[in-house]
């Protein structure tokens, strides 16, 4: 592979560079290490891009992927050092770099006593009881629906045959749609038992919200020509604007925040602990005990 590398202009480029300045180079301990590129005293090594070549799966063309990584490891080395030299503030960088340290150790220590601790089931009488404590969360600013969709142009076969079935829609019709729409329909989308915005459905058809809203509140099933072609729209189900999202739509979402909860509280729960351990054993000495007073 590396053979291959060797004929790249880039390659040469750099061995170039490095002929021209042996004497750093035998200063330098690469260990059994091939370098291939170095920005000031910061070295790429082939073992590396070895690697990273190896997961690209590219399995050809080894060349070029040799020399694109190697300009863009250099240019980005070059544009930190540039950047190094025109920071004002080191110390803030500094203050920064040791608060996300912080905050990482942090959280890989909580989710270690979580993992470890806790297993956050939620049952079915919990995800009610928020549902119905926090109705104004779910209300709906648009409609939903469960239902059908079919779009087919206008001189399709079998239409009495595909009316009827749109017009009962038992396991039998559907199943006859969705045989019928693979060499037929233009559209076609079956959720009886998923909900889905109105909004949704309509941008699969030329009609207005309202006006489809307000046809499908008047029959369970539509029929209308648009355009060379014809569409049914069913309607199982609908919950207008301003209803509540179902609770089997929601439910994932509320367990999804009660399992938070419970890991939030956990957390408190064992710093609360830490704290009046350490506090009972001398650990922690309240050095301010005028400053409430103060405070006033």
């Amino acid at each position: 592979m590396i053979k291959s590398l060797k004929k790249s202009g880039i390659y040469m480029a750099f061995l170039s560079l490095a002929l021209l300045f042996p004497q750093c180079e035998e200063k330098t301990e690469h260990n059994g290490r091939v370098p291939l590129v170095a920005v000031g005293d910061t070295y790429l090594y082939k073992d590396e891009v070895d690697i990273l070549y190896a997961m690209s799966g590219l399995g050809t063309d080894s060349v070029a992927f040799y020399d694109d990584y190697i300009e863009r490891w250099a240019t980005d080395a070059l544009f930190y050092s540039k950047a190094f030299e025109n920071v004002a503030s080191t110390a803030e960088i500094e203050r920064m770099v040791e608060s996300y340290r912080r905050s990482l150790i942090l959280s890989l220590y909580q989710d270690a006593l979580i993992n470890q601790h806790l297993v956050p089931e939620i049952s079915e009488a919990e995800v009610q009881e928020f549902y119905e404590r926090n109705l104004v969360m779910f209300e709906l600013e648009e409609p939903l629906v469960k239902g059908l969709l079919l779009k087919l142009p206008e001189k399709s076969p079998k239409m009495n045959d595909v009316r009827r079935w749109c017009m009962r829609r038992d396991i039998e019709d559907l199943e006859n749609i969705e045989k019928y729409s693979i060499s037929n329909a233009a559209v076609y989308e079956s959720f009886p038992e998923e909900w889905r915005s109105m909004n949704s459905v309509v941008a699969l058809t030329p009609l207005t919200l309202d006006q489809l809203y307000e046809r499908l509140s008047q029959k369970k099933t539509i029929e209308f020509r648009d355009g060379g072609y014809i569409y049914f729209v069913g309607a199982d189900t609908i919950v207008p604007k301003g209803g509540l999202k179902p609770l089997e739509m929601v439910a994932p979402e509320i367990v999804e925040l009660l399992v938070n909860s419970k890991k939030a509280n956990f957390i408190k729960e064992k710093k609360r602990a830490l704290y009046n351990e350490a506090q009972s054993r001398g650990k922690v000495k309240r050095l301010d005990k005028n400053a409430s007073e103060a405070a006033r």
